[in-house]
C-alpha cells in the first residue's frame, strides 16, 4: 500500500448524492464525531425519503463526493482539509435548489432539520440552509437569481479560445451552449455531457447572448 489518498471525485448525478445522504445517515448514527459537528454545518442537502415519508439531511462536503466515509469526512471536511464545500456547492447545484424564501416548504424544511438534529441532542447552526432536489420546487418559485452574479460567469481571455466569451474556468464558450440549445438540446442533456457545467453556467451563456443582442438601431434616410 502506497500510502496515499485516494483521488476526489465528485458525484455524477442525482441518485448517487441521495445514496450518499443515505450513507451519511448511518455514519451519524455510528460516529459521535460526525454527530459532533452538525451544529457547525451551513450547507444541508435533503429529500424525502418515500418509505419513511421523512426528509433526510446531508452536508454538501460529505454527499459531494464520490465514495464518501466518515473517517474521509472527518479527516478531510476542516480548514486544513482537501474537502472543498465551493466545490461541492457548484457540483449539487445541478440537482438542487433552495426553496422559495418564506414557502410553507421552506418552513417544513427548517422543522424537519430541527427535529432531525434534535434527536441527536443537537441544532441547525444560525447559518444552516437547506437544498432540496429541482423536482421539489416550481420553477416558478425557485428564489430570483441576479443577473449581475450570473454574468460573472462568463469571461474573456486572449489565450482561452482565442479571446471568445467562455464559461470561466473551462473552454465552453458561449457560443457552444447557445448553438446546443437552438439545434434541441436541453438542459439536462448539456449538464449529462458536459460534468463541468451547472444550471446557473448555462442561464449565464444565454443571458449573455441576449445581453449581446441589444445594440441600439441606426435608421438611415
Amino acid at each position: 500500500m502506497s500510502g496515499k489518498p485516494l483521488p476526489v471525485k465528485m458525484v455524477t448525478s442525482l441518485t448517487e448524492a441521495i445514496e450518499n445522504i443515505n450513507i451519511y445517515q448511518e455514519a451519524l448514527r455510528q460516529d459521535g464525531k460526525i454527530r459532533n459537528r452538525v451544529s457547525k454545518v451551513w450547507s444541508w442537502y435533503a429529500f424525502n425519503d418515500e418509505k419513511s415519508g421523512r426528509w433526510k439531511f446531508g452536508p454538501s462536503k460529505f454527499i459531494g463526493y464520490r465514495d464518501p466515509s466518515a473517517e474521509r469526512y472527518l479527516a478531510e471536511s476542516g480548514k486544513n482539509g482537501d474537502f472543498d464545500g465551493r466545490i461541492t456547492e457548484r457540483a449539487l447545484a445541478k440537482w438542487f435548489t433552495i426553496p422559495e424564501p418564506g414557502s410553507r416548504l421552506e418552513h417544513d424544511l427548517v422543522d424537519a432539520l430541527r427535529e432531525f438534529l434534535a434527536g441527536y441532542g443537537k441544532a441547525p447552526g444560525a447559518r444552516a440552509r437547506i437544498n432540496v432536489p429541482l423536482e421539489n420546487v416550481p420553477l416558478s418559485k425557485r428564489p430570483a437569481v441576479d443577473s449581475d452574479d450570473l454574468l460573472t460567469r462568463v469571461s474573456s481571455d486572449p489565450a482561452i479560445c482565442g479571446g471568445r466569451p467562455c464559461i470561466k474556468g473551462t473552454r465552453m464558450r458561449v457560443t457552444d451552449i447557445v448553438e446546443a440549445i437552438a439545434h434541441g438540446a436541453s438542459q439536462e442533456e448539456l449538464l449529462a455531457d458536459f460534468d463541468y457545467l451547472t444550471a446557473e453556467d448555462i442561464a449565464a451563456a444565454l443571458l449573455y447572448a441576449a445581453r449581446a443582442t441589444e445594440h441600439r438601431i441606426v435608421r438611415t434616410a
